[in-house]
């Protein structure tokens, strides 16, 4: 097996699963992530598809099933929290003849962590600072100092992407902004433990509140913004005020929740965009997950293509024997089409994503409220359901 020593910038989904599967295959993965420790925070995303199936052949699912938040309904609620609307969660894993679960992103990131063979080398608080690519392999120096060799380089770090960032230029060139900001974190219970996620609109405004244990809540907000905000992304205080600004006086339970803001220990913060870029590698340098295809939380699909495009990766790698060249356009080839008709999917979804009036509220809610007739549950999982990619067995 040729080009076996192989660095992954990335502890997060994308990252873990390739460093899984690269091991798995006969390779030697070593993970660098910039934070101290596993990343914590994120929202509640719906896990199903061929990312469902990639868990499979991982044997985490009975892991997951634990992870899962056992959630009942999606509920739409006013400003004196009255129900308006609802989706049945019980429903929508029956059309995906229960192989779905709901799970807050983190768990899902950390079950995929601890699914790591011990002897994988994971180098916490240390990021990359420069990238030398030479014929026979790529000489990185880190931020600490220390500066080692390997043989290949794989970017698994997310929207903001350092390894892209070096190799491939400044963000911008391949950033497509879709007028939305996020955030989400946890706090203490404020929703009485039920299985229920609320969510309560003004226009161009949503906030979202759902139980995860006995005692805490996780949140979740998005709002428009038809220009992107000046701000920088690793400035918390800056983010906090600014998500103060837009949510703290527009009723329900807004202000209860950021009062607490403070306290969280997961706070998240970020724009809503895609990444789309011609090509995924350089020489012996290669990228996945958000780092290259981030379809955005507008596609619902993010964290599972995540660890398709891993898995593919890997695969490839393992049948070109190490030969990274082909592997790299094999990998281009197979996911590439299929991720550029899923960001078309979450690009014509934009518009529709946080209603901008009191219309648009009225409509979106008598939509949901239609959705389990049986023409348009169909419609839905035709929507977003990704099983029409067939995937090898490596």
């Amino acid at each position: 097996m040729n080009n076996k020593n192989i660095l992954i910038s990335g502890a997060g989904i994308a990252g873990t699963t390739l460093a899984y599967w690269l091991k798995e295959f006969g390779f030697n993965p070593t993970i660098v992530e910039r934070a101290p420790a596993l990343r914590q925070g994120g929202y509640a995303i719906d896990f199903w598809g061929a990312g469902f199936d990639v868990a499979e052949r991982m044997n985490i699912l009975p892991a997951l099933d634990k992870a899962d938040l056992q959630m009942v309904e999606l509920v739409f609620v006013d400003e004196k929290n009255r129900r308006e609307a609802s989706m049945n969660y019980k429903k929508i894993k029956k059309m995906m003849e229960g192989r779905a679960f709901t799970l807050l992103r983190s768990d899902l990131a950390k079950v995929i962590y601890e699914s790591l063979p011990q002897d994988i080398e994971i180098i916490f608080g240390d990021s990359i600072s420069k990238i030398e690519q030479k014929p026979d392999g790529v000489s990185v120096t880190f931020e600490s100092g220390n500066q080692r060799d390997f043989d290949l380089l794989f970017g698994a770090d997310g929207l903001h992407s350092n390894v892209r960032c070096l190799v491939f230029g400044n963000e911008e060139q391949f950033e497509k902004f879709y007028g939305y900001y996020t955030s989400s974190f946890t706090v203490e219970n404020v929703t009485n433990n039920e299985k229920e996620f609320l969510t309560y609109n003004v226009p161009c405004k949503q906030a979202a509140i759902y139980s995860i244990t006995e005692n805490r809540s996780a949140t979740f907000f998005i709002f428009t913004s038809p220009e992107k905000l000046s701000y920088n992304y690793h400035d918390t205080q800056a983010q906090k005020q600014i998500l103060r600004n837009q949510f703290e006086s527009i009723g329900w339970k807004c202000k209860e929740i950021l009062s607490k803001m403070d306290s969280a220990p997961d706070f998240y913060f970020d724009v809503v965009s895609q990444i789309r870029m011609n090509n995924w590698s350089k020489g012996r340098v290669t990228l996945v997950g958000d780092a290259c295809d981030c379809p955005s939380l507008l596609s619902g699909q993010g964290s599972t293509l995540a660890m398709v495009g891993a898995y593919i990766l890997a695969g490839e790698l393992k049948e070109a024997n190490g030969d990274y060249q082909t592997a790299f356009s094999n990998y281009e080839k197979i996911f590439k089409p299929f991720i550029d008709q899923k960001q078309q999917i979450a690009q014509n979804f934009a518009k529709s994503l946080v209603p901008k009036t009191n219309f648009g509220i009225w409509f979106r809610n008598l939509v949901i409220k239609l959705m389990f007739l049986p023409f348009l549950s169909k419609v839905f999982i035709k929507q977003f359901s990704d099983y029409k990619l067939k995937m090898k067995n490596y």
